[in-house]
């Protein structure tokens, strides 16, 4: 698909951080992974807990960066983001160039 036809095809929320869409790269039992467009680098996922508390994931050594949300909350997503980390960072680079 091209990048336009993937684009329409997400699911879209609104970004926690400001109007601004934010595309659903997958939805987990409790969490969402999301990439907000535009963003700032080096490339990184959002996952959004439920509660719409959220923690950064940098795509290039998977460090979690959150002041509310712990590793072990996240661990689902972890697994996922390892597992498709250059479709996610691909994504990111598209939308954020």
């Amino acid at each position: 698909m091209k990048p336009a036809e993937d684009w329409r095809n997400l699911d879209f929320v609104p970004c926690l951080h400001d109007t601004d869409p934010m595309p659903t790269l997958c939805r987990l039992a409790h969490l969402s992974i999301r990439i907000n467009v535009p963003d700032h680098r080096p490339p990184h996922v959002h996952v959004v807990l439920p509660d719409r508390r959220d923690a950064l994931v940098f795509l290039d050594t998977l460090e979690v960066m959150s002041r509310t949300v712990r590793p072990v909350e996240i661990a689902e997503a972890l697994v996922w983001i390892k597992k498709h980390r250059d479709e996610a960072r691909q994504r990111f680079e598209e939308w954020n160039p």
